[in-house]
């Protein structure tokens, strides 16, 4: 398709909107316009409702969208204003005093894939604005990105457990996105895994998280790129110099064309309240 490509600011891009060496390619109006170009997710929980202890299943709307919440007794996911962020809201998990708690967040549908197969799935863009209190070992492990369980068609927040105790390593259910452990508090690393295969670590150490300071990561799904760079990582707009391979697509550990959903998981690793904050995220894929 011919869209124009916007114009691309200078990086690092640290700024607190969507990061247009990510975005500028992407056709937003005209998929919003002619929903037959592609779809669009975009959220700054204007209207995220709050949720209390032990909201598995409750679906909270958020101007348009259908959430599937989990969240341990203690624990609440709610949309706050910040005073140093400018207009809009962030989402928050608080309350995760207890070792083990978690609180998830998953996308009503699993409406995005990426396939090596013709045809199957198109260019895909996803961004997300994400912080946590503290970067101590042991804190919270978090997960963000796409996932699903894609043999039972059920969202990641529908059950407990999105991560293991103790370790955080993710469960038995489709993903690709980033991820940092309990053993690793301050380093984010790009992650898959496929139904029926094992986790892999596609890339360790993509960021080096800072207590308390907002990091944008995203990733550009594109068939028509060269083998070598079928996905492209980003931090902060800082396009990484490793991608991810069209064999690790056609790998078995890789969620080959697997619905996945925007899905956030939060757990902390000892009995001590570390707040994390989700401040938007966005996806779009064409068709």
């Amino acid at each position: 398709m011919g869209y124009k490509t916007q114009y691309i600011d200078a990086v690092p891009d640290t700024t607190a909107y969507p990061t247009k060496a990510i975005w500028a390619d992407c056709p937003v109006v005209e998929m919003i316009a002619d929903p037959s170009k592609g779809i669009h997710f975009y959220d700054e929980f204007l209207n995220c409702p709050v949720t209390g202890a032990g909201a598995s299943g409750t679906i909270g709307l958020s101007p348009g969208f259908g959430y599937v919440f989990y969240g341990d007794t203690g624990v609440v996911m709610r949309a706050e204003s910040s005073a140093t962020e400018g207009a809009g809201n962030a989402l928050t998990v608080s309350g995760n005093d207890a070792d083990n708690d978690e609180g998830i967040m998953s996308l009503g549908s699993p409406a995005f894939m990426v396939s090596d197969t013709g045809g199957t799935a198109g260019k895909l863009w996803f961004e997300a604005r994400i912080k946590k209190a503290s970067v101590a070992n042991n804190g919270v492990s978090q997960f963000i990105g796409l996932a699903d369980d894609f043999g039972a068609q059920k969202r990641i927040a529908e059950s407990a457990n999105a991560m293991a105790d103790d370790t955080a390593n993710l469960g038995a259910f489709s993903f690709l996105g980033f991820h940092q452990d309990a053993a690793n508090g301050d380093s984010w690393d790009l992650v898959v895994r496929a139904e029926g295969g094992a986790q892999t670590v596609l890339i360790s150490g993509v960021d080096v998280i800072v207590a308390d300071t907002y990091a944008k990561l995203g990733f550009v799904y594109d068939p028509a790129a060269p083998a070598a760079e079928q996905i492209a990582i980003y931090v902060d707009g800082v396009k990484q110099t490793t991608f991810v391979t069209a064999t690790n697509i056609a790998a078995a550990t890789f969620p080959d064309a697997e619905a996945l959903a925007p899905t956030w998981a939060t757990k902390t690793g000892a009995a001590a309240e570390v707040v994390c904050s989700l401040d938007w995220w966005r996806t779009a894929q064409l068709r």
